[in-house]
């Protein structure tokens, strides 16, 4: 991957070249074997105690030479190159860690904490050495922590910052001081809090402090590739990992937007100036708009999608594309311009000897990096170099695009009579609306509101009336959305999303327009914006998160954000009618059965000790939005995991941010509420074959294992068949149905589609009931659809009624959901279809 072999290439053309191999072997002549470089032997404690500079330096510089080597052979790749480079970075910083520590030790004694433990530094990586993927001759960004408080021992003592801080400007020393033979890597500490004016070391609580509440936006970005390269090893994870709030938003970040252009702004400034425009890692189309691109989805997503979570561009770029926000081609095409910027990168500062990323002017060194380039000379090289940046600059200009003005010059509150105004913009009643904005205007104006917060409420509101008036009536949902302005209005992140993103604020209004139902979930929770208006993963359903049983409220809040999520795409799809209903069905009924397995993962630790038996239409896969879940809980062993099946109960029923999961009823199990909430498999057979009542049999029909102990998932789809293949007296089930039928009328509201649509389920398992013993087929399907369609070959019976019955059975779960999610419903069913059901009613369940 990301390999440029050099043919051909010999060591003394090499060292002719790239002026830094000339001075390695300047400075440590007859140290490297010209046939085969090879990477010198870690120094030694003798060798460090000696001369520790020289030792340093010439580990490096020989190290270096030899990688390099392997590199313009085609040995190692650029990833590899990179990470070998940075952990010589790692091996030298800790050499020159332990000997700093000994100076220091020797002056004023050891560090030691409260318990006699002793104190180490941890030294952070930024960067690209934290991104293990150091340039050839790169400085190293690093910052200096340690943990809790102490004392030195000897004479004169220190305390833990003062000690730190010495044993950290001796080891800057040992690194950068430019000796002779060079340096062994420059060092930058100046990403630290505060830069220069800070301590040098800071410990882990105070920084932990300062990020909390002085942290600022960049050192987001300097910090996302943040890793524990030397040192205390352990201390400094700990600390990175107590920082992953504040690099990583909890929702999609859109606040950053504006800090995003800014910073897009000044790389393009400074990019066109004169000094900047051969500089392939700041000008137009470098490595460093590259690395923007990805850093910026990394801020922008990582609080919700852990696997964004990388240090590196290329990991980064991996997890981007696995996550869906970039295609595959794309990230393809990025990965092959990243790669040659930095193969270039690494192969000029080889030829220059210097950190540089400024291409040559000169003939001598454009023709030696032609060659480690393996070109055909520099006019060839150039016109590559051309051809990539000139495409990292167009796609960054498309991702930092400015967002439309159109309403920028429109004020709030606007001036004049906003009643009249808005109806000018053809407001039905617009005195309604314009008391719904004074309202708003005075709660908000009750409530404190950052400045930020105010300057972007008062850039949304025109543009939320504009985008309004472009349909009519504006006044649909114009209610709702003025809800969801307060509701989000000291998320300023929200609103900068909604004023900056057109097409969005465009989606937001006609959604809106289109469901009370979407409004009322997004009003609810403003989280779901970030699926709302999520332009990359569309309708499709994000992975389902990974339960932790040491985090567990953790774990449920993300699984509830992920089912909230999945409800709002899939009626988003059905929206745009872009899903059938059918397919709604499928895809809640795929939500529940993941959130009920994620949650008994999260309460067994994934060894569940029950199996969870599906019913009603989670178990013929026809959920609604709505719907609550009929779950049976079985198992397999003498003593029943009661505690296991309640703890589901109570998790999935949680009232989390975003509402409860599902709803859960368990009436279903044997002798309903009044038995065993968990019953052992051979007694659940034992209830159903000689207990059970004929609708206890209907229930089968629709019934399958979703989650738990899928040793049961057999037993129980053998004895679901054979109960409902057995012989049955046709006459005896339709009036144990028809009696169910009615009871279930006389005891709950039912609107007239949902009416008739249990009409036809229950004609459809009636067939069921009393054919499976002759057609054992049709006890697989747990659909009325599938069923219908199955009767019209099967049986002469339903070879009229079944087609229709299933047209019916389609259109009516149709308006049903129309009737459900949209404002403006379609009319109810026509009376002709209720007349033609009753008559097929009646020839199955005469009176």
């Amino acid at each position: 991957m990301m390999q440029r072999p050099v043919d051909a290439l010999t060591f003394d053309e090499l060292t002719r070249h790239s002026v830094y191999v000339a001075e390695a072997l300047r400075h440590w002549p007859g140290a490297v074997d010209e046939q085969a470089p090879a990477v010198p032997e870690r120094p030694d404690s003798e060798a460090m105690a000696a001369d520790p500079l020289a030792a340093l330096r010439r580990f490096r510089q020989l190290a270096t030479v030899a990688l390099l080597w392997r590199e313009l052979g085609g040995e190692i790749d650029l990833p590899k190159f990179g990470a070998k480079l940075s952990a010589l970075a790692s091996d030298c910083l800790n050499l020159a860690l332990a000997r700093a520590e000994a100076s220091i030790t020797e002056r004023h004694g050891q560090l030691l904490d409260a318990d006699g433990a002793p104190i180490r530094l941890s030294i952070i990586g930024l960067g690209k050495l934290g991104g293990e993927e150091l340039n050839f001759n790169s400085d190293i960004d690093v910052v200096f922590v340690y943990r809790g408080e102490g004392r030195s021992t000897g004479p004169r003592r220190l305390d833990a910052g003062a000690w730190c801080s010495q044993v950290a400007r001796e080891l800057i020393r040992l690194m950068d001081t430019l000796s002779p033979s060079g340096r062994v890597w420059a060092m930058d500490a100046r990403l630290r809090p505060f830069g220069d004016a800070g301590p040098l070391a800071w410990s882990v609580s105070a920084m932990e402090t300062y990020f909390l509440g002085e942290g600022r936006t960049w050192e987001r970005y300097a910090w996302l590739k943040a890793r524990c390269v030397a040192g205390d090893l352990s201390t400094g994870q700990a600390l990175l990992e107590q920082l992953q709030p504040f690099i990583y938003r909890r929702y999609l970040d859109y606040g950053i937007f504006a800090s995003l252009r800014e910073l897009h702004h000044r790389i393009d400034r400074s990019g066109r100036q004169e000094k900047r425009r051969h500089d392939i890692k700041r000008g137009p189309g470098g490595i460093r708009e590259l690395e923007f691109l990805i850093q910026s989805l990394q801020l922008l997503r990582g609080g919700r999608d852990r696997q964004l979570r990388v240090s590196g561009f290329l990991p980064a770029l991996e997890a981007a594309a696995g996550a869906g926000l970039i295609n595959a081609a794309e990230a393809d095409e990025i990965a092959g311009d990243y790669g040659f910027l930095r193969i270039l990168e690494n192969r000029l500062q080889a030829v220059t000897g210097r950190q540089t990323q400024q291409l040559p002017d000169h003939a001598e060194p454009r023709a030696a990096l032609a060659r480690l380039m393996a070109a055909d000379g520099w006019d060839s090289l150039a016109t590559e170099i051309d051809s990539v940046r000139e495409r990292v600059q167009q796609r960054f200009q498309r991702q930092f695009a400015e967002p439309d003005e159109q309403a920028e010059t429109s004020p709030w509150p606007p001036e004049g009579n906003l009643q009249a105004r808005l109806a000018e913009s053809g407001f039905e009643a617009p005195a309604e609306a314009a008391d719904l904005l004074t309202r708003l205007d005075e709660r908000i104006g009750r409530r404190p509101l950052s400045a930020e917060g105010r300057r972007r409420l008062e850039r949304l509101l025109p543009r939320l009336l504009a985008e309004a008036g472009q349909h009519q009536p504006p006044d649909t949902g114009f209610a709702d959305l003025i809800a969801l302005v307060e509701a989000i209005a000291r998320r300023s992140a929200y609103l900068a999303l909604l004023s900056e993103r057109p097409r969005t604020l465009e989606r937001l209004v006609r959604v809106f327009r289109l469901s009370h139902r979407v409004a009322g979930w997004i009003i609810a929770s403003p989280q779901l914006l970030d699926d709302l208006l999520d332009p990359v993963h569309g309708f499709d359903l994000p992975e389902a998160p990974r339960t932790d049983p040491s985090d567990p409220e953790t774990s449920l809040d993300a699984l509830s954000r992920w089912r909230h999520s999945g409800h709002l795409r899939t009626a988003l799809a059905e929206l745009d009618e872009r899903m059938a209903v059918t397919d709604v069905g499928v895809r809640l009924s795929h939500i529940a059965e993941t959130v009920v397995g994620r949650v008994l993962d999260l309460i067994t630790g994934h060894r569940p000790d029950l199996a969870v038996i599906g019913y009603g239409n989670l178990g013929a896969r026809s959920l609604h939005y709505e719907s609550d879940l009929d779950l049976v809980f079985l198992h397999a062993d003498e003593q029943p995991p009661l505690r296991t099946a309640q703890r589901l109960i109570s998790h999935m029923q949680l009232p989390l941010p975003g509402g409860r999961m599902f709803t859960i009823d368990t009436r279903l199990r044997p002798n309903g509420q009044a038995g065993l909430l968990v019953s052992r498999m051979e007694q659940f057979a034992d209830y159903q074959r000689r207990k059970a009542w004929t609708w206890e049999h209907q229930a089968l029909i629709r019934a399958r294992w979703v989650a738990g102990d899928d040793e049961l998932k057999r037993p129980f789809e053998q004895l679901r068949r054979d109960l409902l293949c057995q012989p049955r007296e046709p006459d005896r089930v339709a009036r144990d149905l028809a009696s169910m039928r009615r009871k279930q009328r006389s005891e709950r509201k039912e609107d007239p589609v949902k009416r008739l649509l249990t009409d036809i389920q229950f004609i459809a398992e009636k067939a069921v009931l009393c054919l499976s013993h002759r057609h054992p087929a049709l006890s697989e399907q747990t659909g009325v659809v599938e069923q219908l369609e199955h009767l019209a070959r099967i049986d002469s019976e339903f070879a009229a009624d079944a087609p229709v019955l299933g047209q019916y059975f389609a259109e009516l779960s149709a308006r049903r959901h129309n009737q459900w999610l949209y404002r403006q419903p379609d009319p109810p069913a026509p009376e002709a279809i209720d007349s033609r059901l009753a008559r097929i009613w009646q020839q199955h369940f005469p009176d």
